[in-house]
């Protein structure tokens, strides 16, 4: 069954009032329009469809909808959005649930269109916190802002986590390995919800080592994690929210290609179908993984995404490229595995040239994908000092050496202070 976070309900007193706040921690925050039973709101998101609504009541009416936005402030609710509600309420159902039946929603944006959506509630009454309410898109609203805000992570602490985590799991969220109570993500690896107290992992197997935290008292019993295209990472409390950003390689102008690999990537790929997760729920890799491909058609997909990448390089005039013979070159790093086809895609004066290698085996799409984005976007790539090596990344950096001090490492050479063993060159766009 598919299912994913659709949005999260946050009450306020004045949406105009609360859009100011969003907009003042760099969060695009608009008028999504009004609902029949009175109720306003104003939506923060950006081209994914997961959202946070800022509602409020714009009618002096009395209805359980007004009532219950008007008895609180903060988040009060959210929904999950299925593809289709009644086989997940049917779902709910079996497992001991007792959803009300789908009734019809919608509202009138701005423009004066309509969005509209089946909905039912779980729990005891509209907007009710303890569980989430079901929605069924049937005129979805069109992608937000390009630059808008993702949702990327949401942490709960539900009056009842482990009903909570019932719930998630019937409609289709998977659950971690080591936290399956706890820690779900979307059926296809996307988003991620975390419910509260985490408490102690469970089958930890070969694992020879977790994570533990101490829980916070003072935190707000709602965290988003947004991704945004610029900035640093930043926490704020907002409507009684904790709400984290991150930078997106989004901020870098090499992630405008996207879109256009995209279509490149739909034109190379043909026939060859999409791969589940082969890991689901977190759990690690078998042994003989690290050594061996179960499948070389499972491993296709990822180089045609590259092969999609050097075509819209060349394509738009950034670059040229040249095939290689692999055997002729020299890599600096090592290498487990070699290569059977290189392209180097050169780009302007001053630009590093692109090494692409064709392997049995790689990385993720998303992984291809930000390696790209980082390689065009100019600036700082790597620090070396002896036997010390600094490797930027789309959101940090790692090393390799003892004590390596990638963060100044990488100011230094981005300021010209430290010159040698710096790889570096300029934006390609």
């Amino acid at each position: 069954m598919s299912a994913r976070f659709d949005h999260l309900v946050v009450s306020v007193d004045d949406l105009d009032e609360a859009a100011v706040r969003w907009r003042a921690a760099g969060l695009s925050a608009e008028r999504g329009g009004a609902h029949p039973v009175g109720t306003e709101n104003v939506l923060v998101r950006g081209p994914r469809p997961a959202y946070v609504e800022l509602i409020a009541a714009g009618s002096d009416e009395s209805n359980p909808w007004l009532d219950r936005v008007r008895s609180a402030r903060g988040p009060i609710s959210w929904a999950v959005a299925v593809d289709d509600i009644d086989a997940a309420r049917t779902a709910l159902l079996e497992a001991g649930f007792d959803p009300d039946p789908p009734v019809p929603g919608s509202r009138r944006t701005p423009d004066g269109d309509v969005v509209a959506w089946r909905v039912c509630d779980v729990a005891d009454g509209p907007y009710d916190g303890a569980l989430p309410f079901l929605i069924q898109w049937t005129t979805p609203m069109a992608p937000g802002p390009a630059d808008g805000p993702v949702v990327e992570h949401v942490s709960l602490t539900p009056s009842d986590p482990d009903r909570l985590a019932d719930l998630l799991v019937a409609v289709g969220f998977v659950p971690s390995r080591h936290w399956p109570r706890r820690m779900l993500h979307e059926p296809d690896g996307g988003m991620a919800i975390t419910l509260n107290p985490v408490g102690e992992p469970e089958d930890l197997g070969e694992a020879s080592w977790t994570m533990s935290w101490e829980d916070d008292t003072d935190e707000p019993p709602v965290s988003l994690t947004l991704a945004v295209p610029g900035g640093e990472l930043t926490r704020h409390t907002l409507d009684g929210a904790a709400v984290w950003t991150r930078p997106h390689r989004r901020r870098f102008a090499a992630a405008a290609l996207v879109p256009a690999v995209d279509e490149a990537f739909a034109r190379v790929r043909g026939d060859l179908a999409d791969w589940p997760h082969p890991h689901p729920g977190g759990a690690g890799p078998a042994e003989h993984e690290y050594s061996s491909v179960t499948d070389p058609e499972r491993y296709r997909l990822l180089g045609m995404r590259a092969e999609a990448w050097v075509q819209v390089i060349t394509a738009t005039g950034l670059g040229v490229v040249r095939t290689t013979d692999p055997t002729r070159l020299r890599w600096r790093a090592e290498h487990h595995l070699t290569p059977t086809r290189v392209a180097v895609v050169r780009g302007a004066a001053g630009t590093q040239p692109l090494v692409v290698a064709w392997s049995p085996s790689a990385d993720l799409l998303d992984t291809i994908d930000s390696a790209f984005v980082l390689a065009l976007s100019g600036g700082v790539y790597v620090v070396r000092e002896g036997s010390k090596v600094v490797t930027r990344s789309l959101d940090g950096w790692g090393s390799s050496g003892l004590f390596a001090p990638g963060e100044r490492w990488l100011a230094e050479a981005a300021d010209g202070r430290r010159t040698d063993g710096v790889v570096r060159g300029d934006a390609w766009l």
